[in-house]
Formats: structure tokens, C-alpha cells, sequence
């Protein structure tokens, strides 16, 4: 949801009830769906309550039978059972939302900040922790997914060094996160999604950091053939898979590619692939449903 976004506009919801173990996985799938944010609440039986926020107009047939397929594919059958759509009065979701977005540390190196929250910190965080201020839009990365934090716990652990990018970079957060580590590094970030870019772009300025990422709108047709220290591919584990054949001629001898988005049940799949190419899991972590990984040429 961008800040366009008007209070009279008309809204939908898919919600259905979920275990507590679902709910990372399930919001997830909401938002693979185009849902433009996600709620959760506490429902009978110790069950979760998942709420995906859609336009009403884009909540069609096809989306919701995509969002049937998703869940059955995922392993969250059981879901359907409870799956309803019903109509959510007007408001200002994109305000409401803002008003539960605290910031918060992540690691022991960063702090991800709101920029309407950037006066409540602390004079011994901005000392003590790398801050990387978002203008967060809902359907965008906020830094607050577990894939996103494994990614940039990893940077702390494998410091970025000389080039790098990241692919399908969202918000923004790991490209910033990149040159606040190190501000020599070259950083190139790319994403298809037009408004995407228009949102990284809003965040590289609010960290003051124009001209310290390349921000590039299209896919990795453009640096083919340049050769990177690290790539940053917080995907799906099909698109890392994909991409892996590029990665490959991408990536300097010694280089890594830090990974995230990987189901825990698709890992076996990212690491038969893995295993054709000159490359060799330097490290792997369970996020809950996905795995972080980190691999090395």
C-alpha cells in the first residue's frame, strides 16, 4: 500500500484461522497473493486469526484461487476450512498500521526506524547501532520478516566487501544495510516491481545515502557480466534456484551469496541444485518455517 492510498478507498479481506506455528508462513502467502498488508489476532482453540488486506477491486476470482492453491501447496489445507472473504469499512489502513510500527534492534549491529519515530532514539543507539530509517509502504519489506533479519545478522557475521547486490531488493533494507557497513563498498540493487524501486528510492534518501546505491529497475540482465564479492538474494527457494546459473558466472571466486526466503520443506530442493554448480553451503540457519543460508564459490 503506498502513501497514494486514500481513505475512501474500498477494501476486502481473506482471513482464515491458522496454528501458531502457521502465522510466518501463512502472512507470507497472503502477500505472494497481493494482499497489501496482513493482521493477526488471537482466535478459539488457540488458534490465530490471519487477516490479508486486498483492494477490493483486485480481490477477483484469480486471486483467490490462486490463494487456494498457495495454501494447499504449502501445506495449509486445513486453512480452507475457516477461508472467508467479507468487506472492511473505509479507513486509512496505511495510518493505522503506522501507529504499532515501533523501532526495533535487530542482531547487534542495526536498528531498523520508522522515520516518523526517527526523534524517540536514543542518543546511545545512534552510537551503538547502524540505524536505517524506512518510509515503510505495507506490501513492502519493513525489515520486520524473519528472511530479512537473517539477512542482515549475516552481514554482520560475512561483512560486505567490495561489490555487491542485491536482487529483488524491495525497501531497500539490505542495499542500505550494505553501506552502512561499509561505506567503500560498491552496492548495486536491482527489482522488477517499478514501485518497488520508488519505494527503495524514498528509503536510500531518508538514510541520506543517494549516489551510495545503484538502483536499477529490471532484472539481472544488465550485470551479467560484471563479477560481484556478494550477492544478496532474499527470494523464494524456485527463484534462487533459477537465478543460481547466473549467480554462478556473477560471483568472484571466493565470493558468497547470502539466501533467505527458503521454505524449511523446499530446502533439500536448493540443496541438490547447489550441488552443480562450484559453490558449497558455508552456513545454514532455521528462521521457524524458512532457512538462511549462505553459500561460498
Amino acid at each position: 500500500m503506498s502513501e497514494t492510498t486514500t481513505p475512501t478507498q474500498d477494501w476486502a479481506q481473506v482471513e482464515f484461522e491458522a496454528s501458531a506455528d502457521q502465522e510466518d508462513i501463512a502472512c507470507w502467502l497472503l502477500m505472494q497473493c497481493g494482499a497489501n498488508g496482513c493482521e493477526v489476532k488471537p482466535a478459539e482453540n488457540k488458534k490465530l486469526l490471519i487477516s490479508g488486506c486486498y483492494e477490493k477491486r483486485g480481490l477477483t476470482e484469480k486471486t483467490m484461487r490462486m490463494v487456494v492453491s498457495h495454501l494447499e501447496e504449502y501445506g495449509l489445507s486445513n486453512c480452507l476450512k475457516t477461508l472467508r472473504v467479507s468487506r472492511v469499512p473505509n479507513e486509512d489502513w496505511l495510518a493505522k498500521w503506522k501507529e504499532g510500527f515501533e523501532p526495533f534492534r535487530v542482531g547487534t549491529q542495526f536498528m531498523v526506524c520508522p522515520s516518523w519515530r526517527a526523534d524517540s532514539l536514543s542518543k546511545e543507539t545512534l552510537e551503538r547501532r547502524s540505524v536505517i530509517y524506512i518510509e515503510p509502504g505495507m506490501a513492502f519489506g519493513t525489515g520486520l520478516h524473519t528472511t530479512t533479519q537473517f539477512c542482515l545478522r549475516a552481514l554482520e557475521s560475512f561483512p560486505p566487501e567490495g561489490k555487491i547486490i542485491d536482487v529483488g531488493t524491495g525497501s531497500g533494507i539490505l542495499a542500505i544495510a550494505c553501506v552502512l557497513k561499509n561505506p567503500k563498498a560498491t552496492v548495486i540493487a536491482v527489482d522488477t516491481d517499478p514501485q518497488a524501486v520508488e519505494m527503495a528510492q524514498i528509503d536510500i534518501e531518508l538514510n541520506d545515502l543517494e549516489g551510495k546505491v545503484d538502483l536499477r529497475l529490471g532484472s539481472l540482465d544488465s550485470v551479467l557480466e560484471e563479477q560481484f564479492d556478494m550477492i544478496l538474494s532474499n527470494l523464494t527457494c524456485e527463484d534462487i534456484v533459477a537465478l543460481l546459473p547466473d549467480y554462478v558466472k556473477m560471483l568472484k571466486k571466493g565470493g558468497r551469496i547470502i539466501g533467505a526466503g527458503v521454505l524449511r520443506e523446499k530446502f533439500p530442493l536448493l540443496k541438490e541444485a547447489v550441488e552443480r554448480y562450484p559453490l558449497v553451503i558455508e552456513y545454514t540457519e532455521e528462521l521457524g518455517s524458512w532457512i538462511g543460508v549462505v553459500l561460498q564459490a
